[in-house]
């Protein structure tokens, strides 16, 4: 079903909401960085950043993000978390309210070229395995579970069908059997997922090194696998071997949740090369484009002893 998406603000009409922000929180300057698949989001000063919802409800997910974060920070180490300053009222120009955050170090992994890929994902791997393995009590978190798979399957479908349109995915009747053939989602174990784990909300400092992880509006109990798909997504192969080393999966099912991840990675693969076509930060595009082939060329070698199925 198509939403109502909510008017854009420029820049100029954000900084007029910011006078009736409460004393200590300080800005002199509004800069806009992007828009995502939920959120426009602005620059305040370079130290913060403001988040307007793109959608009717944005505003709820939100406050729960933020109340989200601030279980998360004392538990949860190994790479800065956005710290919500200020949770904007909603008001005629934003219905949904807003949110301010404090700005995660570093930059955005998508695009980065990777110094230390082995380093990098044992760090992956280890801050994963600590994430799902925390106990969801008090976290306000709630399950997000699609035992059929048919939600993922059918936005698949639907990206595929908008990349093949426009050229930028060959093979795509092939690409679309991998879709079509879902791993079994029936036994999966919720545990605290991020949601939405993938390079361009992973943080890296100067040296290549997990500094921080943001946007936090997806996060569930759900499938462990969806996050270790952003591992995967990745592209890099020297990253994801040394995240499977770090991250404990053992046992009869660790082939299980691999292979579902590698599943969710091709979703997620589609998903970026229809966001390319249509969105994202100025200039942005082609990164996401970018991001998309590169993971379809990783599940490419994934998948290289596999047949496609029928």
């Amino acid at each position: 079903m198509n939403r109502l998406e909510l008017p854009a603000l420029s820049a100029a009409q954000v900084a007029a909401l910011l006078p009736d922000a409460p004393d200590g929180v300080e800005w002199r300057s509004v800069e806009w960085l992007g828009m995502g698949s939920d959120h426009h989001a602005f620059a305040l000063d370079r130290a913060r950043v403001l988040r307007l919802p793109r959608w009717p409800g944005g505003g709820e997910a939100l406050r729960r993000e933020a109340r989200l974060l601030a279980w998360l920070a004392p538990r949860l180490g190994g790479a800065a978390l956005p710290e919500v300053l200020l949770l904007g009222d909603a008001g005629p120009r934003v219905p949904e309210g807003f949110s301010v955050a404090r700005r995660v170090p570093g930059r955005s992994a998508l695009g980065f070229a990777l110094t230390d890929p082995v380093a990098l994902g044992g760090g992956l791997g280890r801050w994963l395995a600590d994430l799902h393995a925390l106990n969801p009590q008090g976290s306000g978190l709630t399950v997000d579970l699609d035992p059929s798979g048919h939600d993922w399957r059918d936005v698949a479908l639907d990206d595929l069908e908008a990349a093949a349109g426009a050229g930028v995915l060959p093979e795509a009747d092939a690409w679309a059997a991998r879709v079509r053939d879902i791993p079994d989602l029936r036994k999966v174990v919720p545990a605290p997922i991020h949601g939405d784990f993938a390079a361009e909300h992973v943080y890296l400092d100067g040296q290549g090194r997990l500094s921080g992880v943001l946007d936090w509006s997806d996060a569930a109990l759900g499938d462990p696998a969806r996050d270790l798909a952003g591992l995967i997504h990745w592209g890099d192969a020297a990253l994801l071997a040394a995240a499977r080393v770090a991250y404990p999966a053992a046992g009869p099912s660790c082939g299980a949740v691999w292979e579902r991840a590698a599943w969710y990675a091709l979703c997620r693969a589609l998903a970026d090369l229809a966001f390319g076509l249509t969105g994202g930060a100025a200039g942005g595009q082609e990164a996401y484009l970018r991001a998309g082939r590169r993971a379809l060329d990783g599940l490419q070698v994934w998948w290289t002893n596999a047949p496609i199925p029928p």
